[in-house]
């Protein structure tokens, strides 16, 4: 689990809305996104949370602290705030990373 902050940078979609583009979600990752998945932020305390729809693609280092994550509907980009309180397993090996 690491503290992380994901800002929707594009919404597809036949209206091209920009509604909820620009906006920022922080909260927790629990797991590091995974192709055909949701990605799931656990905001608060009192268990709300932002689930995507399937995840497209993800671009970038698992090791970095920006990773960008591409859903049907959008594009995110997430920054992660410190290191993982749980090591995430790493999307190749399986395993999971110190």
């Amino acid at each position: 689990m690491v503290s992380v902050s994901a800002r929707k940078i594009r919404e597809h979609g036949r209206e091209r809305s920009t509604i909820g583009v620009g906006r920022v979600y922080t909260g927790f990752l629990i797991s590091y996104p995974v192709v055909g998945r949701g990605m799931v932020i656990f905001r608060d305390p009192h268990g709300h949370r932002m689930i995507t729809t399937p995840v497209k693609r993800v671009l970038g280092e698992p090791s970095g602290q920006t990773l960008y994550v591409e859903t049907e509907n959008s594009v995110y980009r997430l920054t992660f705030h410190g290191a993982p309180l749980i090591p995430m397993a790493n999307p190749v090996s399986g395993q999971a990373s110190a």
